[in-house]
C-alpha cells in the first residue's frame, strides 16, 4: 500500500471520495479546511498511477507520495493477515519516477567507475578471485542500464540518449583507468586470470538477459515483496561488465587485439541483453508504457524502433558468434573437448585417470589458436614404459578427438605417475 497526501480546490470532496472508492482505498481520512480539501488515502500500489490519472480531471490538484510500504488494518479484524500479505507491484508512475530519481551525479558516476577499475585491473594483475566480486560492489553500471531500459519501455528519447551517455561516460572511465594502470605498473603479458576472463562462452548472452531480468523485477516490485537486496542485483548486473571493462584496458595496452575486440565483444552483448530483458519487464509487468505513466507521453516509435534496433544487434552477434569458432566461444569449448577426451581416455583399458583438462591458450601456432590438451594417467600394465604410454595416449587423442571446426592447433601434455 502507498500513503497520498491530495489538495485540490473547494468543491470537489464528494467524486474525490467517490474516486477513491472506486480504487478501493482504505482508511480515508479528510482535512478538508474552508479554501481546499485535504485527504490522506491509502491505496494499493499498482492503482496509485490511475487514480492519480483520474484526479487530473479536477483542478490542479497537489499530490505528495511517499514511496514506502504501508501497511493499513480495517475491519474485519481476523482478515488482517491476507490484508497484509496482498502485497501489489509498484505503480508505473513510481517505477519511472524512481528510476529518474536513482540517477546520481555525474562525479560519483565517474568516481565510482575509476574505483571499480582501479579493483578490477588490481585483481586481474594479481589474480584475485574476490577483487573482481568486490569490483562488481562498485561499479555504477545498474543504474545506466536501468534508466535506459525504462526510456525504451516508455519512449523517451531524452532519457534514453541521457542513459546511454551515462554507459559510455562509465565504460569509458572504466577503461582508461586501466589502461593507466597498466602503463604505471608496464604489463607486459596477460596473467592467467586474464586469459580466463577473455574467452567468451556460447552462453554468454544468458547472463545479461537474467541481469536484465532481475534488475528490472527488483525495481517494480514492492520493497517488502522483494526477498533480493537491491545491492544483490547491482552485483548481477556488474558481472556481466566490470571483469571485461577492465580487460579492455589491459589488452590495450599490451596490444593483445584478441583480447580486446573478445571483451567488447561481451561488452555489447552485455548490454543488449540487459536493456532488451529489462525493457520486456518494465513494459509487461511494471506497466510502463509510452502512454502507461500519467503525465508521461512517450513516443511509440522510439519505443518500438529502440527495441527492433537491440533484437537485431543481438541477433548479428549471435551469428558473428557461431560463425567465427572458435574465437568468441573459447570458455564453452574447453568444456566440450575436456568431455570428449575425458570420454576417449576411458576407451583405453591400460591406464587410470587421474586428471584432465583442456584451456584455449592465447597464443598461435601456425596461425591457429593454440588449445593444450592435459592429462594426468596411472597405467595399470606396469611393464610398459611411460614414454611408450604417453605416445600411445597421445596418437589416440589425436586419432579420435576431433571437432566440427578443425582451426585450432592441439597440444598434448601427458603426466604418467605410478604407484
Amino acid at each position: 500500500m502507498r500513503q497520498l497526501i491530495i489538495k485540490i480546490p473547494k468543491g470537489h470532496k464528494d467524486k474525490v471520495l467517490d474516486t477513491v472508492s472506486e480504487f478501493e482505498g482504505k482508511n480515508t481520512i479528510d482535512l478538508s479546511s474552508e479554501k481546499e480539501d485535504v485527504f490522506l488515502v491509502f491505496l494499493s500500489n499498482n492503482k496509485v498511477n490511475d487514480f492519480l490519472k483520474k484526479l487530473d480531471a479536477f483542478e490542479q490538484p497537489e499530490i505528495s507520495l511517499i514511496p514506502r510500504g504501508v501497511i493499513t488494518l480495517y475491519p474485519p479484524a481476523n482478515e488482517a493477515p491476507e490484508q497484509v500479505a496482498d502485497v501489489k507491484p509498484k505503480s508505473s508512475m513510481e517505477i519511472y519516477l524512481g528510476g529518474i530519481q536513482s540517477v546520481g551525479s555525474i562525479f560519483g558516476l565517474v568516481g565510482y567507475s575509476i574505483a571499480a577499475g582501479i579493483i578490477v585491473w588490481i585483481g586481474l594483475y594479481t589474480t584475485t578471485v574476490y577483487l573482481l566480486v568486490a569490483a562488481m560492489l562498485v561499479a555504477p553500471f545498474a543504474g545506466p542500464a536501468m534508466n535506459a531500459a525504462l526510456a525504451t519501455a516508455s519512449g523517451k528519447m531524452p532519457l534514453l540518449k541521457s542513459s546511454l551517455m551515462r554507459y559510455g561516460l562509465a565504460i569509458t572511465s572504466g577503461i582508461a583507468t586501466s589502461f593507466i594502470l597498466s602503463a604505471i605498473f608496464p604489463l607486459e603479458t596477460l596473467t592467467p586470470l586474464m586469459v580466463e576472463v577473455s574467452h567468451v562462452s556460447r552462453v554468454a548472452l544468458f547472463l545479461p538477459i537474467i541481469s536484465g531480468f532481475a534488475g528490472a523485477i527488483n525495481i517494480c516490485q514492492s520493497e517488502r515483496d522483494s526477498l533480493v537486496s537491491g545491492a544483490a542485483v547491482g552485483i548481477l548486473v556488474a558481472a556481466s561488465l566490470a571483469p571485461p571493462v577492465g580487460l579492455v584496458g589491459a589488452g590495450i595496452y599490451i596490444m593483445d587485439w584478441e583480447v580486446v575486440f573478445s571483451s567488447i565483444f561481451r561488452i555489447v552483448l552485455q548490454l543488449l541483453g540487459i536493456h532488451l530483458a529489462a525493457t520486456l519487464v518494465f513494459y509487461f509487468y511494471g506497466k510502463v508504457t509510452p502512454t502507461g505513466v500519467r503525465f508521461l507521453k512517450g513516443s511509440k516509435k522510439v519505443a518500438i524502433t529502440t527495441s527492433s534496433i537491440v533484437i537485431l544487434g543481438i541477433g548479428a552477434m549471435i551469428f558473428w558468434q557461431f560463425s567465427k569458432p572458435p574465437f568468441l566461444r573459447k570458455a564453452s569449448m574447453n568444456t566440450e573437448l575436456t568431455e570428449r577426451m575425458d570420454n576417449e581416455l576411458k576407451n583405453l583399458n591400460y591406464i587410470r585417470i587421474i586428471n584432465k583438462n583442456v584451456t584455449f591458450t592465447n597464443t598461435k601456432i601456425n596461425d591457429k589458436p593454440t588449445v593444450n590438451f592435459q592429462a594426468t594417467v596411472l597405467p595399470k600394465d606396469t611393464l610398459i614404459s611411460d614414454e611408450a604410454l604417453k605416445n600411445a595416449i597421445i596418437n589416440h587423442l589425436k586419432e579420435n578427438v576431433n571437432y566440427q571446426n578443425e582451426n585450432i592447433h592441439k597440444v598434448y601434455q601427458i603426466n604418467v605417475v605410478r604407484e
